[in-house]
């Protein structure tokens, strides 16, 4: 392949990935979500050096796209042990990366349909275009979502409406999904917003960082009960740090 389908660079503290198949709306075909794969995996454990990235942002490229969606023409006649597979290698690799210790973005730049929502709802935050639009519309092709918009979407804009966006398959703007709580804001420019967000989180000690993120994951996942004992062994690893001991003192001096 001349062209990488994801390209990935690195901005001080902060790592741009960019879905790069814009002539076909940033499809996610097999050959892509095995570069997400790649990415999450040494995100992960680059995160873990002290001059890891501190933050990632997911953009699709050109104007028109975040991502269209799976690429239609890899589901062509496919048999059910095939989708299956297909399926739970996407589920594999979203949860990969919604699960990285560091924050995740998605800046929407424009559709974001099917297996593109999916990926973006994996991100910790979204930041949408005003020209953006977002569903689920795989319920018009026979079908209903594969790569984990079952689970995430009710968790963000509640049962009911979940199920209307993926029964119907209708697409909502990005005002609307603001209003619902699938996006974050709105931004004239996504990414611009996305990277400041990420500068701005990255300079945050990276122990409460993934502390919070993994205390929020489990208590939405199993419970509250459970979320709490994880936010509490959350907050003593914090107290281990010199970061937030020096803070400490900082804000007790400034008390004086």
């Amino acid at each position: 392949m001349s062209e990488s389908v994801l390209l990935v660079e690195r901005r001080g503290p902060v790592m741009l990935a960019t879905l790069n198949r814009p002539e076909k709306g940033n499809a996610l075909n097999a050959a892509l979500i095995d570069a997400l794969d790649t990415l999450a995996r040494g995100t992960a454990l680059g995160s873990a050096q002290p001059e890891g990235p501190r933050a990632l942002v997911l953009t699709g490229a050109g104007e028109k796209a975040f991502s269209a969606g799976a690429d239609v023409s890899e589901l062509d006649g496919i048999d059910a042990t095939t989708a299956r597979l297909q399926m739970r290698r996407g589920q594999e690799v979203f949860g990969r990366l919604e699960e990285l210790p560091i924050v995740v973005i998605a800046a929407v730049n424009g559709f974001a349909l099917g297996g593109g929502l999916e990926l973006a709802m994996a991100a910790d935050v979204r930041m949408a275009s005003p020209h953006a639009k977002l569903g689920q519309p795989e319920i018009n092709l026979g079908n209903l979502p594969g790569w984990g918009g079952t689970q995430r979407l009710p968790r963000l804009v509640g049962q009911g409406r979940a199920t209307e966006m993926i029964l119907t398959g209708e697409l909502v703007t990005a005002q609307r999904a603001l209003e619902i709580g699938l996006v974050n804001r709105v931004a004239p420019e996504p990414l611009k917003a996305a990277l400041e967000l990420a500068e701005q989180v990255a300079e945050r000690n990276p122990v409460a960082v993934r502390g919070a993120k993994r205390a929020i994951r489990v208590g939405l996942e199993a419970g509250m009960a459970t979320g709490l004992l994880v936010e509490a062994d959350g907050v003593a690893e914090c107290c281990e740090t010199e970061t937030q001991r020096a803070a400490v003192r900082e804000f007790l001096q400034r008390k004086k």
